[in-house]
């Protein structure tokens, strides 16, 4: 995030808490109720957002060295990612080009130097080529060439890794320009670039409640007070957050309880991390959350119209781990897991309250203007 940037974000915030004012928008935004369980919209957004945008699944450090290689299934579509004896990370279809198998079952490895299939033992090599058929001479006649791994588009930047998870027609290049996806969003990642970063923790989480649902709980701080007075708002300013729409994607800053400590500090020693959080709605179903020393990533992911599952990760720079003792990692990390257990739990009485008629539409304030940027994009998206 530009120092211009950081600096602005703090005196809106600063101006925020002494005309006890907040960042509103023009007024009251809405979405169905409807769209957290209607089939229909359900399978448009699968069908839009889960096939045909970048969705991020994992984080480079899981693949560091050539022969790693993750799985991932919570797109719906399986998934093999595995850095090369070339250092280059690709992505394909996880599924046998013989009989529609599994090829690789684990959900991570290292030291990989081919594919085996364990149904029939077909075998593919890093970049996804078909190497060997067995009893192939009496298999029959089958062109290797036209049967190699289906590949994804990819892209491995700023310690993260996107993938399209729809398979590429013959011919058609890999290489996926996130960047441009990214947008005004680009800079900020670049500055807070996470390469090289470890991977602290994975938790999965399974709720009953709609993915949109999940990311929801992280667009606005109205709740702080009330939901998680003993988890995290004892560290935050009261619904004190600055909002910005940044293409697809949302731009949000909460500001600290040390807020008001920079006043006497001179501007051009801002900085945002030391009294704020700094967070990413990547669109469509990533939040990434930056502090001082960690970030946590929130990756939302759907199993039915009503059920999604919540992949939470905190990753950390060689160097700050180095710094400090695992206990403090472990306090952020529990700190984050309880306030998601809060937010979760609630989720899961609105998605069941939603099908009472009580309300035929959520209704957003000013200041949760972000809700409404966010349902309006997932409707532009999949109309």
């Amino acid at each position: 995030m530009r120092q211009q940037d950081q600096v602005a974000y703090l005196e809106r915030m600063l101006g925020m808490v002494k005309t006890n004012t907040r960042d509103d928008g023009p007024g009251l935004s809405h979405t169905r109720v409807e769209g957290y369980f209607d089939p229909a919209q359900y399978r448009r957004e699968v069908d839009v957002l889960f096939r045909r945008h970048p969705i991020v699944v994992g984080h480079s450090a899981q693949v560091a060295k050539p022969g790693d290689f993750v799985t991932h299934d919570a797109t719906g579509q399986p998934i093999l990612i595995v850095r090369g004896s070339d250092g280059v990370l690709r992505a394909f279809l996880n599924v046998c080009r013989h009989r529609s198998a599994t090829v690789e079952p684990k959900p991570c490895g290292a030291g990989k130097r081919a594919f085996v299939c364990p149904y029939h033992g077909w075998s593919y090599d890093l970049t996804g080529r078909l190497l060997g058929i067995t009893d192939g001479s009496a298999f029959g006649d089958v062109d290797k060439s036209q049967h190699a791994l289906r590949p994804l588009k990819l892209a491995e930047k700023y310690g993260l890794i996107w993938v399209v998870p729809t398979a590429l027609a013959d011919g058609e290049n890999a290489g996926l320009d996130i960047d441009a996806y990214l947008g005004a969003v680009q800079p900020d990642l670049e500055g807070w670039t996470m390469e090289g970063w470890q991977r602290h923790s994975f938790e999965p989480i399974v709720k009953n409640m709609n993915w949109k649902l999940v990311i929801d709980t992280f667009l606005e701080l109205y709740h702080f007070r009330y939901l998680h007075p003993s988890t995290v708002f004892p560290l935050f300013l009261d619904n004190i957050a600055t909002y910005e729409q940044m293409g697809r994607h949302i731009r949000i800053a909460a500001a600290k309880r040390t807020l008001t400590e920079i006043e006497s500090q001179p501007k051009a020693d801002w900085r945002i991390l030391d009294h704020a959080i700094v967070l990413y709605s990547i669109f469509p179903n990533t939040v990434l959350t930056y502090t001082q020393d960690h970030c946590g990533i929130f990756t939302s992911f759907p199993i039915s119209p009503e059920e999604a599952v919540l992949h939470f990760s905190v990753l950390i720079s060689p160097e700050e781990k180095a710094r400090k003792p695992e206990s403090y990692w472990e306090a952020n990390r529990n700190l984050f897991a309880s306030a998601l257990v809060e937010d979760l739990g609630i989720g899961e009485t609105i998605q069941r309250n939603c099908h009472t008629g009580a309300n035929r539409q959520q209704t957003f304030g000013k200041f949760e203007k972000a809700l409404g940027w966010y349902h309006a994009e997932v409707d532009r998206a999949i109309a």
